[in-house]
């Protein structure tokens, strides 16, 4: 693969090799690129924001043969654009399995980079919701300290958690500029990195279900205890109380510890079965009875 002359600030910028660097930046970390052969400001930056990865002032372009060039392409063996880097393959290989809570995993994003969904970037839920990374990990009530903290520590690099840190704190829309001005900047995380993030905070939702779970259905003596509640039964009772349902209806419906009762319910209750199509509760529940 090669490019017929230089891609960037003051470059030649043949719409062919503009197009082969923006497919290269698609695969590099900046998946919602377009790859149309026009260069403009959207591409200028994902080629300096890659630049500033390993380059201590970043100039903006792309030369033929250069180490900008060969850092894009390096390990790629198809022959095309559309292969993974070798430096960047780890990012698309990897578990989308949890040691625990996998109902709540599964619908809190997914792995097509090419859907607003998609959860290995920055992205905002919308609402009250801050700036949010993986599955779940929403940084609007937390310091930037402590975000760095946690994201190296699920093995993301230090300078892109640095960058995604500087989402702290924010909630509603101004959380929603931070990501639309920094996604493409601060890049994917690997699915490894994401798994390792969900399991650091769902010990935390789990606690909180717990509290509301005893608190909801204290005056039923009949209830099972949270200890002996099913694994998938409590770890919808989690997934209820994680999504804003921690009713007193909803823990009614767990307690029993029954999960056909806890499927009609789901199926059958209008504010449960509204959600179904993004969580799956029901589904999840046949599966694993």
């Amino acid at each position: 693969m090669s490019i017929s002359g230089s891609v960037g600030l003051g470059a030649k910028n043949n719409p062919a090799d503009v197009k082969t660097i923006q497919k290269l930046l698609q695969a590099n970390g900046f998946p919602n690129l377009r790859d149309d052969g026009a260069f403009g400001p959207k591409t200028l930056e994902a080629i300096k924001n890659y630049q500033a990865k390993f380059l201590h002032q970043p100039d903006g372009v792309v030369d033929a043969n250069g180490r900008t060039f060969r850092k894009l392409t390096a390990g790629n063996t198809q022959g095309s654009p559309s292969g993974i880097p070798q430096e960047n393959r780890h990012l698309n290989s990897g578990r989308l399995t949890v040691n625990a809570g996998q109902v709540t995993f599964d619908a809190e994003g997914n792995d097509n980079p090419h859907n607003r969904y998609f959860s290995r970037h920055l992205h905002w839920p919308e609402g009250v919701s801050g700036v949010t990374i993986g599955r779940g990990y929403d940084m609007g009530g937390r310091s930037q300290e402590a975000i760095y903290l946690d994201l190296t520590r699920c093995g993301i690099p230090a300078d892109q958690a640095e960058l995604m840190s500087h989402g702290k704190k924010m909630t509603g829309p101004t959380a929603g500029r931070f990501v639309q001005l920094h996604r493409n900047e601060c890049g994917v995380i690997s699915r490894e990195a994401q798994a390792r993030l969900f399991e650091l905070i769902y010990p935390r939702y789990v606690s909180t279900a717990k509290s509301v779970y005893l608190s909801k259905t204290a005056q039923f003596p009949e209830r099972t205890s949270w200890e002996l509640l099913k694994t998938p039964i409590r770890e919808i009772a989690v997934d209820f109380v994680y999504q804003g349902l921690g009713f007193e209806r909803t823990m009614k419906a767990c307690m029993t510890n029954d999960y056909d009762t806890l499927i009609n319910f789901i199926e059958t209750n209008a504010q449960a079965k509204s959600y179904e199509g993004g969580r799956q509760r029901a589904n999840y529940l046949r599966k694993n009875r």
